[in-house]
């Protein structure tokens, strides 16, 4: 696997996360949502851009498909704002799949970000792919009571729907959040000396390299979007 410095994937997430806000041609968010597949495939994660692709292709398609048919706003907008948000889900896959948590804590420590920040985003990074599974258990536990957790479910009865989903995962995601803060009492996570790594980090020619590519991408999307 191609490894990238952290400090240069923390870079890379700020620049296309800003990015992404900025950018609203069609064409800018294909560019952008390109850039991050290429990126993915650089760092050996094909199934990954392999899916942000589909994802992609299938809102867009799906977009143009409810303008031509005249379908009421209320659906059409949800589907724009999802293709809108498509290259901050692609940020939210790199910075899942490029980074442990050590190496974003280490990176943000290197980066000089202040200590309360980079737990809170270390924990985020930590949080976010539990988040699916729990989820999942919830649905199973809903079928196992004849409640099966659908679209047909929340059509038929909504409210219903809604609060045997959410408060089940407000109270998971409440027992999580404990679980993270005592593993993170056990890693003396309150000690105030700089944490260290076996493998110390170094900034290479190809990192170097990397970062010039990430800024050109992000640049040129930006300007021919806002420019173009």
């Amino acid at each position: 696997m191609h490894r990238i410095d952290p400090r240069i994937v923390i870079i890379q997430i700020a620049l296309s996360g800003i990015c992404a806000f900025w950018i609203f041609k069609p064409l800018a968010m294909l560019c952008e949502v390109i850039f991050l597949m290429s990126f993915l495939l650089y760092l050996q994660h094909p199934k990954e851009a392999l899916r942000l692709g589909v994802w992609f292709a299938f809102l867009v398609g799906l977009y143009a498909l409810l303008n031509e048919s005249n379908a009421p706003q209320i659906i059409v907008q949800p589907v724009f704002l999802l293709r809108k948000l498509s290259p901050l889900l692609g940020v939210m896959v790199l910075s899942l799949k490029a980074l442990t948590v050590s190496e974003l804590f280490m990176g943000l420590q290197k980066l000089h970000c202040p200590k309360s920040a980079a737990l809170a985003l270390a924990v985020a990074l930590r949080f976010i792919p539990t988040i699916r599974h729990e989820l999942e258990q919830i649905r199973n536990g809903m079928k196992t009571r004849g409640v099966p957790l659908n679209v047909i479910t929340f059509v038929k009865a909504p409210a219903m729907t809604t609060e045997y989903m959410i408060i089940p995962f407000i109270m998971r995601c409440i027992k999580v959040a404990d679980e993270l803060s005592a593993a993170a009492v056990t890693r003396a996570i309150e000690n105030p000396v700089p944490r260290g790594m076996r493998v110390p980090l170094k900034i290479r020619i190809k990192d170097i390299v990397y970062l010039m590519m990430v800024i050109c991408a992000n640049i040129g999307t930006l300007l021919y979007s806002l420019c173009g």
